[in-house]
């Protein structure tokens, strides 16, 4: 019987090789596996073909390396129910206090959605759609997402030339200043960039279970007379939401 210490080392591997592939959803050969994981190749050959099995990674068209499979992805959706039963009494209780729309979303390596929503109960009001990916460089969740990026890193993602969705939609040269504020104070706001009328302010999550932002969204009209009071309610949010799930702000 081979050592449970073996065995250890084996999930440690495999945990590695699987991080190394989400953060390259479009695939890595072995031999780049190896070369980012540190590993022998032969090993990383091994410990692929186990988790191909599985369909935690499964084979790119032309046989040229590997991506996450189908099981991962499969895995990965019953955590986001997991993760929205976690967040649904903290956006319930942060959506009654401001009297606001209260929204969710999954950040991954590639784009943000909406995946779970708290709509206020007032006349006017905004309620986003379940669902929707957003552009990444008008919205908090979209921002929050390019902010954990270099610079350059962002340049490469969305290019320095892209559409205006509004007369409010930042250029590069703003959109990097507003990035770096966000790098320094945690929270990423849209003021009628997206979409005219309608403001947010959001913060990130990073937990176990994955990257996620919590963003107030609300008809601009209400939103800078708030806002001061809206950072305050995220930040005191995000906290608890951390110590629940076992980690310090």
């Amino acid at each position: 019987m081979k050592p449970v210490t073996h065995g250890i080392q084996v999930i440690s591997k495999a945990s590695l090789i699987l991080r190394i592939l989400a953060k390259n959803p479009l695939g890595l050969s072995l031999a780049k596996i190896a070369e980012i994981a540190h590993l022998p190749r032969s090993t990383v050959q091994r410990i692929v073909k186990a988790l191909e099995e599985e369909e935690l990674v499964s084979m790119l068209e032309g046989r040229r390396g590997f991506k996450l499979g189908m099981a991962f992805g499969q895995l990965m959706h019953e955590t986001q129910i997991d993760i929205i039963s976690v967040m649904r009494p903290h956006l319930e209780r942060l959506s009654s206090e401001v009297n606001e729309t209260v929204v969710l979303s999954s950040i991954s390596a590639q784009q943000s959605n909406v995946i779970y929503r708290i709509v206020a109960e007032r006349d006017l009001r905004v309620v986003p759609t379940l669902g929707s990916v957003h552009s990444l460089y008008t919205t908090v969740d979209g921002k929050l997402l390019l902010a954990h990026l270099k610079d350059d890193e962002v340049l490469q993602r969305i290019g320095d030339d892209y559409p205006r969705l509004t007369g409010q939609t930042k250029d590069i040269k703003d959109l990097l200043k507003d990035l770096a504020q966000i790098r320094k104070q945690g929270f990423s706001i849209d003021r009628n960039e997206h979409i005219n009328g309608i403001s947010a302010i959001g913060v990130g999550i990073d937990t176990f279970l994955g990257r996620y932002a919590i963003a107030i969204v609300t008809p601009s009209c209400r939103f800078e007379d708030e806002l001061e009071n809206f950072k305050t309610k995220l930040t005191t949010l995000k906290k608890r939401i951390l110590l629940e799930l076992g980690r310090l702000a």
